[in-house]
């Protein structure tokens, strides 16, 4: 029963961070949005770890996915950062607009 508790939980944040991407425009929430998801997949991973008894295997993962996750907030920060810099908005849609 707990065990179904948590997966449910993992799900609806997962679900969270996917419904925030598909429907804001910010690119700033985009970045919240992804975080959001990636500790979802952290929470699976550690929960797998436990129901598997394979803990350092689980936390290596999620130590590694932690730092992929750093680098990638840094990325896309520094992308936004430019990006406002450049156009004077963080509006996804106004990088369509955008020629090269």
């Amino acid at each position: 029963m707990l065990l179904t508790l948590f997966i449910v939980a993992i799900v609806m944040i997962f679900a969270t961070g996917l419904y925030c991407i598909l429907v804001t425009r910010n690119m700033i929430r985009v970045l919240i949005a992804l975080e959001v998801m990636i500790k979802a997949v952290t929470l699976l991973l550690a929960l797998a770890g436990s129901q598997t008894n394979q803990m350092a295997l689980a936390q290596s993962f999620i130590i590694t996915l932690i730092i992929v996750e750093v680098v990638i907030t840094a990325i896309g920060a520094g992308i936004s950062i430019a990006v406002y810099r450049h156009n004077g908005t963080l509006d996804l849609r106004e990088l369509t607009k955008i020629k090269g």
